[in-house]
């Protein structure tokens, strides 16, 4: 009886039972960061120039909408101080980081063109992975990572790195001061007239 049942114990791994969360998303970390600058360059060159600006941020927002978790960057870029909000207020903010943000990568993105970024490799610790891309921009090489985390079988970027320095911790640092000398309500109003 203690044979079968240490048989069966090390067949569980090779059935599959136990495999890390990243067996069960639809594609690696690597091939999904892959796919989804293919489709951003696809995008931008189909709807080149100031023209078609509206149309060309609006579908570029439709892709990366899904593939940002923006409440688990809202929560990470406020840290400790999140805890000390209501609901509503943690809702609000996320709400207009999240405009900001989105806003804020549409302006980078909708100038990449084929070439430009290489997706190099990916570390993936499940439920959570970074991809390393290079980008190569007006004769400038730098690397971005993009921190991602394993949700409803598909991942998301929570962090972006540029350079060695953290989107998330950077926004952490500044938020945290504003926050001392003018309150929460304080750095609501500075990121509404920076949306606006």
């Amino acid at each position: 009886m203690l044979k079968k049942i240490a048989f069966i114990v090390a067949m569980i791994p090779c059935l599959g039972l136990l495999q890390p969360r990243a067996a069960f998303a639809e594609t690696s970390p690597k091939a999904d960061m892959q796919q989804t600058i293919d489709q951003i360059i696809k995008i931008a060159s189909a709807l080149p120039g100031e023209e078609k600006k509206i149309e060309r941020r609006h579908k570029l927002r439709e892709l990366i909408n899904p593939k940002f978790n923006f409440a688990e960057m809202s929560k990470r870029s406020l840290g400790s101080n999140w805890n000390d909000l209501t609901p509503q207020e943690q809702a609000d903010f996320t709400n207009v980081f999240s405009e900001l943000l989105a806003r804020t990568y549409l302006s980078k993105i909708e100038t990449v063109k084929p070439g430009m970024v290489t997706v190099e490799s990916e570390q993936v610790e499940a439920p959570r992975a970074v991809v390393k891309t290079i980008v190569v921009s007006k004769g400038d090489t730098f690397p971005i990572d993009y921190k991602l985390m394993l949700l409803n079988n598909s991942w998301q970027v929570y962090d972006v790195v540029i350079e060695n320095i953290g989107l998330v911790a950077n926004y952490r640092n500044e938020f945290s001061g504003i926050i001392r000398k003018e309150k929460f309500a304080g750095l609501m109003e500075r990121l509404r007239k920076k949306v606006e």
